[in-house]
């Protein structure tokens, strides 16, 4: 397996929480401090961190501080803003039957052979 998709995986795992997927999203419109997103994010404040803390060591946000506040931003646009947009689209199931699925396969098999 190539590192790249071990990579990929890694950043799915820590972005796999429906609170780091809001942060990512409050995020992903500009930069905020942390209490603008804790009052965005229905967690307390302890949670908010250790969220904070793994999208941090994940490298999917970095922070400045501006005087006493700690404002936090995307190091990854756009793929932060890619995965929000995909994730609130519209992803509607298509079932198909068997025969259908066997000549799509072999269509494909023989595209491959081609190539």
């Amino acid at each position: 397996m190539d590192d790249i998709w071990r990579d990929r995986a890694r950043l799915l795992r820590v972005m796999a929480h429906p609170a780091r997927l809001a942060i990512l999203e409050a995020l992903a419109g500009g930069s905020r401090c942390v209490k603008d997103i804790n009052s965005l994010i229905p967690v307390s404040q302890p949670h908010l961190s250790q969220h904070m803390t793994a999208l941090r060591e994940a490298q999917l946000i970095a922070f400045h501080t501006d005087g006493p506040l700690r404002c936090y931003y995307v190091l990854r646009p756009v793929l932060v803003r890619g995965l929000i947009r995909l994730l609130r689209g519209d992803h509607e199931v298509r079932y198909r039957d068997r025969v259908a699925v066997q000549r799509e396969a072999k269509r494909a098999s023989a595209a491959t052979r081609e190539e």
